[in-house]
């Protein structure tokens, strides 16, 4: 069997050294090749090839983004896919129980076992975790650049980039909306609805606007698992769903940016992403 680890270069931050000793436990199931991408495009185009050229395991090296770019390289939905995640957050690892150590999640993948979880398809991107408008939208790409320039920040810049943006910009009657895959999204802030990862369905809620003392409250409630203010935050399952702006606004999903919209169509790919070395 052939198996392609792609490795974002810049993710890991004082980690462990683990590519040797992960490429020899890899080794035990097929032919290894790593491949390190000078960009995020890069990244999209080394899953697509090695798809193409039968790889039978493609592995994401790295964190949320990582992953989203490699998965939205593939052109099946049979491709076995497996994450040694080696970011900042690593949202869906940590809530799928992927081991937390580089080299225990590569002897998960060997070790075999296929989990099925939901993709989220968003104007043609496919989403793992969270996407978002607006408020959220902001706080995301805020805390994406204070990561590059801050990285031993670790998750915590997650919370950080949403307390600025709330100082920022909050006051608003409607301060964002979240897509949601699962009930955790960066720095393990917590959302109070009950997402499943393979259930068909999404969750879009939506952060009701108030000063930013309010916000401030319902970050601290999600930071802290507790109960949100009341009338923070609405929110309802769905299937498929059209979200229409008055306006372009800026959106983001897996803490990748994608500019701006006004027209969202959501469409769940049920159990389309296959992950090897995931607890079920």
């Amino acid at each position: 069997m052939k198996i392609a680890v792609i490795a974002n270069p810049t993710a890991g931050f004082k980690r462990t050294p683990w590519h040797g000793p992960v490429r020899d436990k890899l080794s035990e199931l097929g032919e290894v090749e790593f491949i390190t991408p000078e960009s995020p495009e890069g990244t999209t185009a080394a899953a697509r090839d090695a798809e193409a050229r039968g790889c039978g395991v493609i592995i994401a090296a790295g964190g949320d983004g990582t992953v989203h770019r490699v998965i939205n390289g593939f052109a099946s939905h049979d491709t076995e896919f497996g994450v040694l995640p080696v970011g900042t957050a690593n949202d869906l690892a940590n809530y799928i129980g992927i081991p937390k150590s580089a080299i225990d999640a590569a002897s998960a993948i060997v070790q075999g076992g296929i989990r099925a979880i939901d993709t989220v398809n968003i104007n043609g991107k496919r989403i793992h975790t969270v996407a978002g408008f607006l408020l959220t939208a902001d706080a995301a790409m805020r805390a994406d650049r204070m990561k590059r320039r801050w990285p031993w920040l670790g998750p915590t810049v997650y919370k950080i980039g949403a307390a600025i943006s709330i100082v920022l910009h909050g006051g608003n009657e409607q301060a964002g909306a979240l897509i949601a895959n699962q009930p955790t999204l960066g720095g393990n802030l917590r959302l109070p609805c009950d997402s499943v990862v393979d259930d068909g369905l999404c969750e879009i809620a939506t952060f009701h606007g108030g000063s930013r003392v309010r916000l401030m409250r319902t970050l601290a409630a999600m930071s802290a698992g507790k109960p949100l203010p009341p009338g923070a935050m609405t929110w309802t399952s769905v299937a498929k769903a059209t979200i229409k702006f008055d306006h372009d606004v800026e959106w983001f999903g897996d803490g990748e940016g994608f500019g701006f919209a006004r027209t969202f169509e959501i469409n769940v790919e049920h159990r389309a992403l296959k992950i090897r070395g995931a607890r079920g």
